[in-house]
């Protein structure tokens, strides 16, 4: 899934935050959870993942059931404009027909990110209201690299978009090298 950010509004003015702003790509691999949080009945938890930026949902893992261990091994390539927003990492345990139970989360610093190259992470979910709470942790591995770089020249097959659907699209997923699939800036009105 490849996403768009919002406008950079760290109230940074414009010549202080060059590193900070342009157009990066953010690889992430969501590769586990560790001792999540027991939420169900039966001692475990249906864990799935929301990635958030500048706010808006921009990646939800697939669930894994009954497992405070579990392995997603899942990716995704986001497209960040704004440094000085942190990704907001949500952990939830899916409930059928009830409202699923918040789990933990955590910051994803992407200013402190070290460039051009994969670099694992480990994330402590923690609980704002509970803070001293080990709530686990989850593993990622991510890749920063400005949009304009040698390397990610070589290597991009980015899908630009026109003016006409910059306002209206925010977020668009591959399916395949030839396959798109675009998300209006409302979630309401999938395509």
């Amino acid at each position: 899934m490849l996403g768009m950010g919002a406008p950079c509004s760290s109230g940074v003015p414009p010549e202080r935050s060059i590193h900070s702003s342009g157009m990066y790509k953010l690889e992430i691999e969501l590769k586990r959870g560790n001792n999540l949080a027991v939420r169900d009945r039966g001692g475990s938890s249906d864990p799935y993942v929301k990635f958030k930026l500048a706010g808006k949902e921009v990646f939800r893992s697939k669930t894994i059931h009954k497992n405070l261990n579990p392995v997603w091994e899942e990716k995704t390539t986001l497209v960040v404009d704004c440094l000085s927003e942190p990704l907001y990492v949500k952990v939830f345990d899916y409930d059928f027909g009830l409202q699923d139970d918040f789990m933990g989360s955590a910051y994803l610093y992407l200013e402190s990110l070290e460039q051009q190259r994969m670099i694992p992470v480990t994330l402590a979910l923690k609980d704002p209201h509970h803070p001293d709470q080990d709530l686990g942790t989850l593993e990622l591995a991510v890749n920063l690299t400005p949009k304009d770089s040698p390397v990610e020249e070589r290597r991009d097959s980015t899908v630009r978009m026109s003016a006409d659907y910059s306002s209206q699209f925010s977020v668009f997923a591959f399916l395949s090298p030839n396959q798109l699939i675009w998300y209006p800036q409302d979630p309401q009105k999938r395509v």
